[in-house]
């Protein structure tokens, strides 16, 4: 949920867009047509930026989302939202502009203004893409009863939205709830994004919250393997090693997630408990179990 990091690779696509790439863009596209539902979803959201009028428009924001981003790294929330509007403006199918307009909203507590300037946008991608930050902050937040009325929202508006089937999906698993319903999202996910190291740990969960901890421990350890530095995708798989038995794998993928993020509550909370486990164990007489 980079937000930032992922404009900033928006941004240098825009660039590049109307350069001699073009055509390899098109050769390359047109030769995977068709062959799964990801390079058809691709093409089609390549031939809607290729249009002059959208690219015409892009240029026109790009420089009013340089100057909200430096106002954004100043927290300058005022002069951000003044500039992310103009963007919003001259260019209302940029997801970007929306997506940072809400962000800077957000910053400052006004929900219900956010919610309300979504509701406004015409563009229903667009408008599927700003309500999933929505959504994705009301998870963050631990409103799940609102978080879930907005990812059905959100894929009612675009049912292939892959990131907010995955969040959805990795929510409702975090919850215990729906548990096949979960499933079922997140592997529409991977069937559009098959090669995402957060709908593999997504799909592990569902298995560990259902106790097929054997299946969930193939599907996290991918992962993790993909992804070592994740602090979460590790406080996953330490959780699924300590079900399994395997104590000493489990305290050491846990201290791996307290090291890459200290303040990771869940991490701490479940090493701290394990290792005093440990110490009464070892008082006992009993070792780690391997």
């Amino acid at each position: 949920m980079n937000w930032q990091r992922q404009i900033e690779r928006r941004h240098l696509a825009s660039y590049i867009v109307c350069g001699i790439v073009i055509i390899a863009i098109v050769v390359a596209t047109w030769w995977v047509y068709s062959r799964n539902q990801a390079s058809h979803l691709w093409w089609q959201e390549v031939k809607q930026q290729l249009k002059p009028s959208r690219i015409q428009q892009r240029l026109k924001a790009i420089r009013y989302l340089q100057d909200a981003q430096q106002a954004i790294s100043q927290q300058d929330w005022v002069r951000a939202e003044e500039l992310l509007r103009q963007a919003t403006k001259v260019d209302p199918h940029n997801r970007e502009a929306w997506q940072l307009l809400i962000m800077v909203l957000m910053r400052q507590n006004r929900w219900d203004e956010a919610k309300n300037l979504v509701a406004k946008i015409q563009d229903e991608k667009v408008k599927a893409e700003a309500l999933l930050a929505l959504a994705d902050i009301a998870y963050l937040r631990r409103d799940f009863k609102e978080a879930k009325e907005i990812y059905e929202q959100v894929l009612k508006l675009d049912p292939n939205n892959a990131t907010a089937l995955n969040n959805y999906g990795y929510m409702l698993a975090e919850l215990g709830e729906r548990l096949d319903e979960a499933e079922a999202m997140i592997r529409k996910a991977l069937k559009i994004r098959p090669n995402e190291p957060a709908f593999w740990d997504s799909l592990g969960w569902v298995y560990f919250q259902r106790g097929e901890y054997k299946k969930a421990l193939e599907w996290v350890e991918k992962a993790v393997k993909a992804q070592p530095n994740d602090a979460e995708l590790r406080y996953h798989l330490g959780m699924i090693f300590w079900k399994l038995g395997e104590r000493e794998k489990a305290i050491r993928e846990l201290r791996e997630a307290v090291k890459i993020d200290p303040t990771h509550s869940q991490a701490n909370e479940a090493l701290e408990q394990l290792e005093q486990e440990e110490k009464e164990r070892e008082l006992k007489g009993e070792t780690i179990q391997t």
